[in-house]
């Protein structure tokens, strides 16, 4: 039932590089990511998922590149949202291997997935809104010194977060 869910994961992140930028390279990556997520859900490994997840997200990489500034943050939080349910059900998968799980189990992470992906989307929103807002208070010259600026925050910000949660 949870390879359902890869399955679903695995098919958005081929899809959304195709949307993007429909070219053959796009498509030979994309197709490679697919044979590695199927070998991921067949055999229950670890590293065909993370060698697929890898792939996808260069793919997509490859697509923005090459298909230009049209994608939006929507398709993009949609995208890191796919590649966690891929990632994350490709390892209940393997943890889960022998044993059983009921519906209630795979009713509960759905709704946790749902519930993570609404409010994902709707901070998204919110930040995007929030970033037309300031962009037009931010001279031109300032905004690489802003966008450095943030990005060390959050970076700050997650090694805080990785180094409480392991002590």
């Amino acid at each position: 039932m949870i390879r359902v869910a890869a399955v679903a994961a695995a098919l958005v992140l081929f899809v959304l590089p195709q949307i993007t930028a429909p070219i053959p390279v796009v498509l030979a990556a994309g197709v490679i990511g697919l044979v590695l997520a199927a070998t991921g859900m067949a055999t229950l490994w670890r590293w065909p998922g993370t060698a697929a997840a890898c792939i996808f997200v260069t793919d997509y990489a490859l697509a923005l590149w090459v298909g230009g500034p049209s994608v939006g943050v929507v398709e993009a939080a949609g995208f890191g949202l796919a590649l966690l349910v891929l990632l994350q059900s490709l390892e209940l998968a393997r943890c889960a291997r022998h044993a059983t799980v009921d519906a209630g189990v795979v009713r509960s992470l759905i709704v946790g997935w749902t519930g993570f992906a609404a409010a994902t989307m709707a901070i998204a929103m919110l930040i995007m809104a929030l970033a037309r807002g300031m962009a037009a208070a931010i001279p031109f010259a300032a905004a690489p010194l802003v966008a450095a600026a943030c990005a060390l925050g959050v970076v700050l910000a997650l090694a805080v977060a990785l180094s409480t949660a392991r002590a």
